[in-house]
């Protein structure tokens, strides 16, 4: 996580911060004579087996690749579905690596003929980017009903009739399953269905922009008639196969990033079986759909979904060779994170998830061995974490006693508060509301919010990249100078006698108007809403 803040005249308030802590269980509380806790909350002999338990928050939205779009949704369609690319698990900045890609695809530049223009051409002369993606072979989908086919060869389940589905309530209760190789096409398949009328895929908008010919595609299935629609019946100039293992992707102009979007759900495979097996009648109606059983390639299948309580993913049977890295950054040998270098992934068979929404019961519980991991959140900072003399990280003994180990972590993420551009008086281009929004800034002290809210566990950052991303930058030459003074100490917040005067030149001396003599008013849109939320939105206002 980050904790980064920043200010210019039109982004607001950026808040990020880079530095949490997770405790790890070794051991289960008090030992009974045969050496197993007598206190355990699993049944005998699970905990001894190769399971992995943790939690989720929210319950998920959606889990159908070209609809899911948030974190909490991602912890399981990461570990379900395989993108072309990913990120390589260790090393900072974050660096793109081949997942069933046999390669990262460097794109190939045309102009508005067609022509192959050279490195380096000017961007105004690049009309298409045309990528080229090999997947690996042999790679083959977890065992499922959507596969599953008959001694003639033909798919058992996908003419099925209402009686068929009498005394079916879940997936489990198709008692036969298949699986076949993963092709190009499945990728393909994917794409189209971003544009599917049905689905509403959140970045269908944005892509609409940059694949070629997906708006006049989504067009063209406005008019397909109810039920299944075949996307097959359907050509997409952006996205076509070329042969059993390799598909092309064109796109409009020069769109760099398109790489990083390689690595998303977005992009993974779906196989048209598995469509048209759940867009039969009667299917929905019992929940049985794509977005509730996910279809992948990955080292996971969900085998038990209720967000209510609980959900469950198993180690898929037929997944593909793919190996711990055996490289990373400078520290992680000694940190350990190299110990399992070249292993064959994954490394446990079952992953039991159950539903957490507060943070202090989730505490808890992992302290009495419900869970194998937590994150330590500032109420039970102190219990958890002591701080030497010389600003060392530690557990306190108690932690230790109980088994507990200390891994800690930086992880990149980016919040902010900003500021409303079309409120008449922190919005617009003018000097007035400029100015207004730099004395805010400087005044809500977000090393304060650190301090109290986060234990120190972060650094205010000063632009919307935070540290181990590409084009982040260090020192002077990256602090953000509406806000921050460079010194020999580094990065210095301005004074409130700075955003006083600010403050003054904007208009509002001792914040009031000085053409109305009436207090400045602001108005703060906030999502916070409960008991928790109450000491942050008193900091808040104390600014």
């Amino acid at each position: 996580m980050m904790h980064c803040e920043t200010d210019t005249t039109r982004s607001g308030w950026m808040n990020a911060m880079p530095r949490f802590f997770s405790a790890i269980s070794l051991c289960l509380m008090l030992g009974a004579c045969d050496g197993h806790p007598w206190n355990s909350p699993y049944p005998a002999g699970e905990p001894a087996e190769n399971i992995l338990f943790s939690s989720f928050r929210e319950r998920p939205n959606h889990l159908d690749p070209a609809q899911s779009y948030s974190s909490n949704e991602v912890t399981f369609t990461g570990q379900i579905y395989e993108s072309p690319l990913q990120y390589h698990y260790l090393k900072r900045p974050y660096q793109l690596i081949p997942l069933t890609a046999d390669s990262v695809p460097a794109p190939v530049y045309l102009d508005s003929d067609g022509n192959v223009l050279p490195d380096g051409a000017p961007d105004d002369t690049i009309a298409w980017s045309v990528y080229d993606i090999r997947i690996k072979p042999g790679i083959r989908y977890q065992p499922h009903p959507a596969f599953a086919r008959n001694a003639d060869g033909g798919f058992l389940y996908h003419d099925l009739k209402p009686e068929d589905l009498s005394n079916v309530h879940t997936l489990a209760d198709f008692p036969e399953t298949g699986s076949r190789e993963l092709v190009a096409a499945d990728y393909v398949h994917q794409i189209k269905r971003l544009a599917h009328p049905r689905l509403n895929s959140p970045i269908f908008g944005l892509m609409s922009e940059y694949i070629a010919g997906l708006s006049e595609f989504a067009e063209r299935l406005k008019d397909a008639g109810p039920g299944y629609l075949d996307l097959s019946d359907y050509d997409l100039e952006g996205a076509m196969v070329t042969d059993r293992y390799a598909y092309r992707i064109k796109l409009k102009g020069k769109y760099p990033q398109f790489l990083y979007w390689l690595a998303m759900p977005f992009f993974a495979p779906v196989p048209p079986e598995a469509d048209r097996f759940y867009s039969q009648p009667g299917m929905d109606e019992r929940n049985i759909t794509l977005d509730w059983y996910p279809v992948g390639t990955g080292p996971y299948m969900l085998t038990v979904n209720n967000p209510n309580l609980q959900m469950i993913m198993v180690r898929n049977p037929n997944f593909h060779d793919e190996f711990y890295p055996q490289s990373g950054e400078p520290t992680d040998r000694g940190n350990g994170l190299l110990v399992d270098a070249g292993k064959r992934l994954p490394f446990i068979d079952r992953i039991v998830f159950s539903l957490e929404k507060e943070d202090i019961p989730y505490w808890n519980k992992f302290l009495q061995g419900y869970y194998d991991s937590s994150g330590i959140n500032s109420d039970s900072f102190d219990q958890a974490i002591r701080i030497g003399s010389g600003g060392e990280v530690g557990l306190t003994d108690a932690m230790k006693n109980k088994g507990i180990d200390l891994q800690t972590a930086v992880s990149s993420s980016i919040f902010y508060t900003g500021f409303n551009m079309l409120d008449p008086i922190v919005g617009g281009d003018g000097e007035r509301a400029a100015k207004l929004r730099q004395a805010i800034s400087i005044a809500v002290d977000f090393e304060e919010y650190i301090s109290i809210f986060l234990n120190g566990r972060g650094i205010p950052a000063h632009g919307v990249i935070p540290p181990g991303i590409t084009g982040f930058t260090e020192g002077e030459e990256g602090i953000n100078t509406h806000v921050y003074e460079w010194s020999a100490q580094g990065a210095q917040r301005k004074t409130n006698e700075e955003a006083r005067r600010l403050l003054a030149e904007a208009g509002y001396p001792e914040g009031r108007d000085n053409e109305t003599g009436k207090p400045l008013t602001l108005y703060l849109d906030t999502t916070a809403r409960g008991p928790d939320d109450k000491a942050r939105l008193d900091w808040l206002r104390k600014q």
